[in-house]
Parts: C-alpha cells; structure tokens; sequence
C-alpha cells in the first residue's frame, strides 16, 4: 500500500515520461508484493465454508478496474487539475488502506525469518497442477480481453462513438470490468467447472458480437459485445480461480495465488503491447480485429477442454474383480 501510495505521488509530481514509466513500474511491484498476501490473508480470516475469500478476490479486482475507469475519465473531463487530481486522491486512498492493514489481526502463526518471508514466491503445488493446467486457457482469454479493452478500448470507443469525450472510454472500458463484478456475484453459488464453462461460452458470445461490431463500425454493437464479454468474465475468472485454489494447501496458498495473477497478470499485459506495436503499423481498426479472433480462439481451446474434462469425469469407471 505504501509503494502504490509513493508511486501515485511520483504520476502526480511528474514532468516527463520518463517519469511515467517509473511510476508506472513502482505500481507494477505493490500490485505484485500485495496481490497474493492479499488473497491469502482473505483464506485465513474468512469463516470457515463461507466462500467469501474467492468471491472477494475475484470480484473486488474488477470492480475496481470498472469503478476507477468511470470515475477517471470523468474526472479527466469534467474536474479541475485534470491530470493532477486522480493521483492525489489515490495516495490519500492508499495511506488510508495503509493504515487499515497495519490494525488488521495477523493471518496464520507467527514463525522466524521475517525477512525471509518478504521473498516472493511463486509456485504451483503437485497438487494443484492438473487443475492449474485445465484453468490455464480460460486465465489467458479472460485477461487478454481485459487487456484488449484497456489498451485500445477508449480508442476503439472514440472512433465508433465519433466524440472526443474521454467519458465514453472510460464507459466502454467500465462496462467490461463492471458487468464481470456484477455476474461474479450472481453466480457465486455456482459449481467452480460450471461457472468456468458459462464464463468461457458468454467469452465466446462476446469476441464475436465485438467483431462484428468493429467490422461494421457499430458503436451500439460494441458496448453490448463488452457487456455479454464481461458476464463471461467475470465467472469464467472467478471459476478457474476456485477450482486451482480448492487445491492448494496453507502452506502453498500464497505461492499458488500469485502464481494465477502471475500468468492473468502477463496475458493482460503482453497483448496490450503486441497490440500497440501491431496499431502503428497497421491501424487500429484491423489491429482490434486479430485481437478479437485470437481471443475467440483462446476461449474456443478453454471451452473444449472444460467439455472434454467434464465428459470424461462422467464416464462411469470401468468394473474391477478386486474392488
């Protein structure tokens, strides 16, 4: 919390670019250092059978994302200090999130090596890797297409839309994160390989309407593909994160954790600059397109390998002499 608060105040005191990137990277390392003692920590606290560790983990992400893009580009627009403001108010948050961590009461035992335990780790228990595996897919669709909308989707919105109103960016990219927190939540009482399965095909239903709105040039088109792309993500992510961590022991939680937001994390990054890169070469419009058909055929793997494995779970094991 107090690098992301340090790095705030770096975006807000900065003259250059340079200056971006730096802040940029400090943010880069508290989302790191944080993400998985964070969703560890809910594990440990959370009344037992409960559930609300994973849905908290899952939806708090994007809820997040959908609530800063909206209330952002408003500010952008409509607020005074525009590119000052967001940043200020963002340190004061952190601080305040700061101070809430240092009272909260400490999960787990206390043991030596305090020093030690401030290494990352990350890892994928025996135990866990055929389920990481069958997860794996599902993972990279789900932010590869959170990548594709914030990086080119206030872009994409401004050139369907037709306005230079940065609202409607922060509308587009709103609609995908938000709609996947609100679906989170509805279906949180679902089977962790069924609400996989649902995310994957709503996924699926999603990258084709944002296709064919981006080939038309359907402004009306593409926010509703975001909305049916955000209720696949939001329990296609949540989904695969229950089914690994259902795996995982105490004692690997941690590891594993960072291990699933290690690989979202780079599928919602490396895109995003493959994309950028691929932009100033051969325009946005079909740029935006490829994104589209290889997410679509990311998910199409995931949903076939969740069907597969589902098929063969109720394949009723052959009779044995010896039972």
């Amino acid at each position: 919390m107090l690098m992301d608060a340090a790095a705030c105040a770096v975006f807000g005191a900065a003259t250059d670019v340079g200056a971006l990137y730096v802040a940029r990277a400090m943010q880069g390392i508290a989302v790191g250092l944080a993400t998985g003692a964070l969703g560890a920590a809910l594990l440990e606290l959370e009344p037992a059978g409960s559930g609300r560790a994973a849905l908290l983990t899952s939806a708090a992400p994007t809820a997040g994302l959908a609530v800063g893009a909206l209330g952002t580009s408003a500010l952008v627009q409509y607020g005074p200090a525009k590119t000052h403001l967001t940043w200020w108010l963002l340190v004061a948050m952190f601080l305040v999130a700061a101070a809430a961590v240092m009272l909260m009461p400490e999960p787990g035992w206390r043991r030596p090596g305090a020093i030690a335990s401030l290494r990352p780790r990350v890892g994928v228990p025996r135990e866990a890797r055929s389920a990481f595996l069958l997860a794996l897919p599902c993972l990279i669709a789900v932010w590869a297409l959170g990548g594709l909308y914030l990086s080119l989707g206030a872009s994409l919105t401004a050139q369907l839309v037709g306005s230079s109103n940065l609202l409607w960016g922060g509308i587009a990219i709103f609609l995908l994160p938000g709609t996947a927190a609100v679906a989170t939540v509805a279906l949180r009482n679902t089977a962790p390989h069924t609400a996989m399965l649902a995310g994957c095909i709503a996924l699926l239903a999603g990258a084709a309407i944002t296709f064919v709105a981006i080939s038309t040039r359907t402004s009306w088109a593409f926010l509703l593909g975001t909305v049916v792309a955000g209720i696949g993500f939001g329990p296609g992510f949540t989904g695969a994160y229950r089914v690994v961590v259902a795996r995982s022991t105490a004692d690997g939680r941690a590891s594993l954790i960072a291990a699933i937001f290690t690989v979202s994390y780079l599928a919602f990054s490396l895109p995003a600059v493959i994309a950028g890169v691929a932009t100033t070469h051969y325009g946005l419009h079909d740029t935006a397109l490829v994104y589209c058909g290889v997410i679509a055929l990311l998910v199409a793997v995931a949903t076939a390998s969740l069907t597969l494995r589902r098929r063969y779970a109720g394949t009723p094991a052959p009779a044995c002499a010896d039972p």
